[in-house]
């Protein structure tokens, strides 16, 4: 749960950081500021592939959603803000991020992102900026409804992989004990199938 929590917060996070430098003198600094976060995030990313020896090019971690988030949006601020052709990122955002974490991702990016107009829509409230920003409350169910499936198999898969362990280790400790060869034999089968179901979920 705690680790969920880092999660919507490196969201947040992300959106403060940016609007930060996007209201600040270092507004003429962004690209400078994009390059240094990819470099950052490349360095984070090798150094944690090495560490944890696994093979996916991104675990979905916190400080890797503030990179990706971050990264997203100033590419988007550098080119147009909600004018720049970059904006559909924000759509991969949307259901990219809840299917690494959890449904509540996707209305905390959406708040996130909502929260984050506000000074543009206030400043100037165009019929662009309104549009993207109602395509994304559009899309929200249908993201919430994507990540909640994928939850709900994933759930279904480690209780599958659970209860064929269990059932794979009862016939082991009764084949141990078993002196009839079909028997043993009609063991062997079950544990099969028990490791076939273990290794498929």
């Amino acid at each position: 749960m705690t680790n969920f929590f880092f999660k919507y917060a490196a969201i947040g996070l992300s959106f403060l950081f940016v609007g930060v430098i996007k209201s600040s003198p270092l507004e003429g600094q962004m690209a400078f500021i994009l390059a240094a976060t990819i470099i950052f995030a490349i360095i984070y990313i090798t150094t944690q592939r090495r560490k944890a020896s696994f093979n996916m090019l991104f675990s979905g971690s916190p400080p890797e959603i503030f990179f990706i988030s971050t990264i997203v949006l100033f590419m988007i601020e550098i080119t147009g803000g909600a004018a720049s052709q970059l904006y559909f990122l924000n759509y991969f955002l949307l259901f990219g991020l809840p299917l690494i974490s959890t449904p509540v991702m996707s209305l905390i990016f959406t708040a996130s992102i909502l929260i984050y107009n506000i000074p543009d829509l206030i400043r100037d409230a165009n019929i662009d900026i309104i549009l993207k920003l109602g395509s994304i409350l559009l899309l929200l169910p249908l993201s919430y409804f994507l990540s909640n499936e994928l939850m709900k198999r994933q759930r279904e898969n480690i209780t599958l992989k659970e209860k064929a362990q269990q059932i794979k280790e009862e016939a082991e400790d009764i084949e141990s004990d078993q002196n009839d060869p079909a028997m043993r034999e009609k063991l062997d089968e079950i544990i099969e199938s028990a490791e076939e179901i273990e290794e498929k979920s």
